[in-house]
């Protein structure tokens, strides 16, 4: 399938921005600067676990103080950024100074541009070279653990510590065991204009989740009523396809326990997603099907769109205007769990050719509460606790399965096409489901 730069297919795989800013950020979400999260489209932004109180640490020695990490940011890069805007914060730069003189060693960081991060890593670990801090992402995985690249992190980290988010170890397991940790996770909800809903006389989603009632059939009658001329109810990349399937309880690629790696495109889950989304599209219509790619930034900005979808607080600012919006967690399906849904996730893993995992560990661990205490003051400050604490309970429940498998995109353009073509979801879903079987296989014998 042939990919464009604005639909929801490429911007899965798009990086972060090399540094997300302090202020002015483009998204709104305050965030440090960190590794990829995205699964899905859309401006990104991190979560950082903001409102959660670290716990007093336990002084760590490390028998061997210096560590090397691989990163998609130099040190020249980030001090350029920071010259540019004095309030850019990178996690992992400005951790650097603070463990080399808590710790006395070095701090080695080997700057790799984003789109090399995983072929450098594995000719490393082929080479044998040193590394002992890399980013997880979903496009390096399940590559990194499958290929051993990574090692489980039982041994290193204590997963009861607060400070880790839930959702990120869950989704980094290979085998059952978590290859990956971290603390950013940031979950997608639904904007609405509610000086729109005010004018048409409307229930607002914030009332129908007061209500907890908030659900697929009250999003499709809220979208119907506030769909009239040339107004839509709803509008995403590729009709919100993927925030129906993650909040339907399913994410289209489970990583078991045994080490199998299945799709789910024939579930109920994945298939009541997908008929969904055709029905909005093409029988109730409140979505526009003429337009794709990021049409809905502008139309939501400009009054035509009643609903849309963004990162977190990076609403906030991609649809900044003169009406008065707001956020509601998505929507639930008949087989998920109210406040669970899609969401932007990364981590750290500690590679296989590690020297010192020890001192990977506490690095991690230092630059991650460095990166909550930042991104949870400026957040508080700018979008105040309520709404902050309210993004911190749904970064908990995000549903989110990397998508390094080979053949991922094609079995994701066969729906999205079956979507806009009216054809019976079965048909393109079992498409789909071969297509996506045939590159789990590819990927488990390269």
């Amino acid at each position: 399938m042939k990919k464009s730069n604005k639909s929801l297919v490429t911007m899965m795989v798009a990086m972060f921005m090399v540094i997300i800013l302090i202020a002015g950020c483009s998204n709104g979400n305050i965030a440090v600067n960190q590794p990829n999260t995205t699964n899905e489209n859309s401006t990104p932004s991190n979560n950082e676990q903001p409102g959660v109180e670290q716990p007093a640490v336990e002084e760590v020695k490390l028998d061997n103080p210096n560590i090397t990490i691989l990163y998609h940011t130099s040190k020249e890069q980030y001090e350029e950024n920071k010259a540019g805007n004095p309030a850019a914060y990178d996690a992992l730069w400005e951790t650097v100074p603070q463990f080399e003189e808590n710790y006395g060693g070095k701090v080695n960081v080997i700057a790799v541009p984003w789109g090399d991060q995983k072929s450098t890593l594995i000719s490393m670990v082929n080479a044998g070279d040193q590394v002992d801090v890399a980013q997880a992402n979903d496009q390096n995985f399940p590559v990194y653990p499958l290929k051993k690249m990574v090692q489980p992190l039982d041994d290193y980290i204590d997963f009861t510590d607060p400070l880790w988010n839930e959702a990120v170890t869950n989704a980094f397991k290979f085998g059952g065991k978590p290859y990956a940790i971290g603390t950013d996770a940031t979950p997608i909800v639904i904007y609405y204009n509610k000086t729109l809903f005010e004018n048409d006389g409307v229930k607002t989603p914030a009332e129908y989740v007061a209500e907890g009632n908030w659900t697929w059939e009250t999003f499709r009658e809220t979208a119907n009523e506030m769909t009239h001329d040339d107004q839509f109810g709803f509008g995403w990349w590729d009709f919100g396809y993927a925030l129906m399937v993650g909040s339907n309880g399913k994410t289209l690629l489970s990583y078991n326990d045994d080490g199998s790696i299945t799709t789910n495109y024939d579930s109920e889950n994945i298939k009541q997603a997908i008929q969904f989304t055709q029905d909005a599209l093409l029988k109730d219509k409140f979505i526009d099907g003429s337009k794709e790619g990021d049409y809905f930034f502008a139309e939501f900005k400009n009054g035509k769109l009643a609903m849309s979808a963004e990162y977190g607080l990076g609403g906030f600012n991609a649809f900044k205007s003169d009406y008065e919006i707001d956020f509601v967690q998505v929507p639930v399906g008949p087989l998920g769990t109210a406040g669970a849904g899609l969401g932007g996730l990364s981590g750290w893993s500690i590679p296989t050719v590690a020297k010192n995992p020890h001192g990977a560990a506490e690095f991690i661990r230092m630059m991650s509460v460095n990166a909550s205490e930042v991104a949870n003051t400026a957040n508080v400050s700018l979008y105040g606790q309520e709404k902050v604490e309210a993004l911190n309970e749904l970064s908990k429940s995000i549903l989110f399965a990397p998508i390094g498998v080979e053949q991922y995109w094609d079995a994701n353009g066969q729906v999205i096409a079956g979507i806009k073509e009216g054809t019976p979801v079965g048909t393109f879903s079992a498409v789909a489901k071969n297509i996506l079987e045939e590159g789990i296989k590819i990927t488990q014998t390269q």
